[in-house]
């Protein structure tokens, strides 16, 4: 049922409806006469500043899968990691990630337990981070917590996904656990079991160890301090100045609320829940509108061309030049995530 909210007719009109709200509340149309001219600097700044996301994004991807036994090229990683994440914002059943996983396979032999053990990581645990820094951190600035108990909490989430997988709590081996073989097939769901659990294993050994999950966090922490720097700018742009602790909170809770929408990009929920956010830290209607649409600009705009750019690369080096034969080879491959063959 979900990937119905990824199809044009449903989320065009959510879309622009959210959207719509953003620019009501705010009376962007007022923008030129009392804003006055927006300061460009800034804002190329931080459309600069932005390019180092996608390097973390394959730099994080290259140290994951080193990690796991696997090295790939770094800038082999780069189209591919623009290209998955572009994808997965914009349709439905991660097709990004299924042509990812395809192409580590065939092109650097990186078998699909590994690949997707990779992803499932990038994917929830670094969503994970983002989510519940920016709560911690928007409770930090809202209660003036002193910087020591902020930065012990922030510790202990780092450290949370390892804690979790070493004493067993594991979400895939609770799935694999579940009696779904009626619904399935047996065979079937034997299969996607033995897969299950050896996914879940690698993503243990990664996860435990604490040196590489503090690379992890690293890689994530700094993709998210980007987002924030790139935030702050386009506030600054617009007159406005903000604090980290705020800027944070603000914009991961909100690119949660975007996530959790299904809409593609999360436009219009992102956006609706940033304003409201920011209009929380004391920034007026029209510059938290402002500051919504130009953070667009510098970050949703460039990373969709890139990975469009991506998209051409990688399409131009497939089988057949067919990213839905790749897509569909992973799938199938898929039906066994522990999987080696190449698909």
């Amino acid at each position: 049922m979900l990937h119905r909210l990824r199809r044009p007719i449903v989320w065009v009109p959510v879309s622009l409806f959210l959207l719509a709200i953003v620019v009501w509340r705010s009376r962007l149309w007022e923008a030129g006469q009392q804003l006055g001219p927006i300061d460009a600097r800034p804002l190329l700044a931080a459309l600069l500043v932005g390019q180092a996301t996608p390097a973390l994004w394959a730099l994080r991807s290259r140290d994951l899968l080193a990690a796991a036994g696997s090295r790939v090229p770094y800038l082999a990683l780069l189209p591919l990691t623009s290209f998955a994440n572009t994808m997965n914002n914009l349709t439905p059943g991660s097709a990004g990630e299924l042509v990812r996983l395809y192409l580590l396979r065939m092109r650097h032999g990186v078998d699909y337990r590994t690949g997707s053990a990779v992803i499932l990581i990038e994917r929830f645990v670094s969503l994970g981070y983002l989510s519940i820094s920016a709560l911690l951190l928007w409770i930090a600035w809202l209660q003036d917590w002193p910087v020591l108990l902020t930065v012990v909490l922030i510790a202990a989430l780092v450290a949370a996904p390892g804690v979790m997988y070493g004493i067993g709590v594991r979400p895939l081996g609770a799935l694999a656990a579940v009696p779904l073989g009626r619904g399935f097939g047996a065979a079937r769901w034997e299969a996607w079991r033995s897969g299950l659990r050896r996914v879940d294993a690698t993503i243990a050994g990664l996860l435990v160890h604490p040196r590489r999950l503090a690379a992890f966090a690293a890689a994530s922490g700094t993709v998210f301090v980007v987002s924030t720097v790139q935030l702050l700018l386009v506030a600054g742009a617009a007159g406005v100045t903000l604090d980290p602790r705020a800027a944070w909170g603000a914009l991961g809770l909100s690119i949660t609320a975007g996530v959790l929408s299904f809409l593609p990009f999360g436009l219009g929920a992102a956006d609706l829940v940033l304003v409201a956010l920011l209009a929380l830290a004391g920034v007026p209607a029209l510059e938290a509108g402002v500051i919504a649409v130009g953070y667009r600009l510098v970050t949703t705009l460039p990373y969709a061309l890139e990975g469009v750019a991506a998209y051409a690369w990688l399409s131009a080096r497939l089988p057949g030049g067919d990213m839905r034969r790749a897509a569909r080879d992973a799938a199938a491959a898929g039906l066994n995530p522990g999987s080696d063959a190449p698909g």
